[in-house]
């Protein structure tokens, strides 16, 4: 009987995973959030991500349960793993991905190089981060930003005062340091629950105006840039001079 991997999410990622699902073998069914979404193929239930029951029942008749994107809160994660359902990645790994604040701290606890950051509820504390670095910074909502959303270079904490007024009492937003960069490259990486990891090749990401718009495998040398980001080799607009050592060794230049 061919394993039954359950996704919660009906969008562009689960539609992705169609076709290698049927080249490993694998049964793909689909929570979709309405009726035709692009993995609608796949969809075998129609329902709130966010509705606890809904989720249950469709967890019910799968193996495992996966994700087509972080949104599922943490108490229906939870939920899912106290009732026996394999989840991955689980609710103390989703975390990170769910929330930028989270996130940040995480990694500042494990040491990892960062831009400088900090949380902030009030235009006084924002300006004062923009006055300690060069009256610049990037503004950020913590949870469901993505692709340009929730995302603000700010001069002036007057920029993010809409933000900053919206916030219920225990909120903040996350500000970061501008950095310079030349370009952004990801990884995935991918480990079994035995512990077996598998690292897929670097890929460097084409940005248009803070919008992922394409993508090709990272190269040495010289860059060159795939049709969706011809013309794109000028600076990138969230990008200062740089002050700082540690931004020194983040940042990725090419040698050409």
């Amino acid at each position: 009987m061919a394993l039954r991997v359950g996704v919660i999410g009906g969008g562009q990622l689960a539609r992705m995973m169609i076709a290698p699902a049927v080249e490993l073998g694998l049964e793909l069914r689909v929570l979709a959030e309405d009726e035709g979404m692009s993995a609608g193929l796949a969809a075998t239930a129609v329902g709130d991500y966010r509705d606890l029951e809904a989720v249950r029942a469709f967890a019910a008749d799968v193996d495992v349960v996966t994700f087509d994107h972080e949104h599922v809160p943490q108490s229906v994660l939870r939920a899912l793993v106290a009732d026996g359902v394999v989840v991955h990645p689980g609710p103390d790994a989703l975390q990170f991905a769910q929330d930028k604040l989270v996130m940040r701290a995480r990694l500042a606890e494990l040491g990892v190089p960062q831009p400088e950051w900090a949380a902030v509820r009030s235009v006084a504390e924002l300006q004062e981060f923009l006055d300690a670095h060069a009256g610049a910074g990037v503004v950020k909502t913590p949870r469901g930003g993505y692709d340009g959303k929730g995302v603000r270079v700010v001069r002036a904490a007057e920029e993010a005062q809409d933000w900053l007024d919206a916030l219920a009492d225990d909120d903040a937003l996350l500000v970061e340091e501008l950095v310079p960069f030349v370009r952004e490259l990801a990884q995935q990486v991918a480990r079994r629950p035995h512990g077996e990891m598998v690292a897929y090749p670097v890929v460097e990401t084409v940005q248009r105006d803070g919008v992922c718009a394409g993508g090709h495998r990272a190269r040495t040398g010289r860059r060159r840039t795939s049709r969706a980001g011809r013309g794109r080799d000028r600076p990138h607009d969230r990008r200062r001079p740089r002050r700082h050592g540690h931004a020194r060794r983040r940042a990725l230049r090419d040698r050409g």
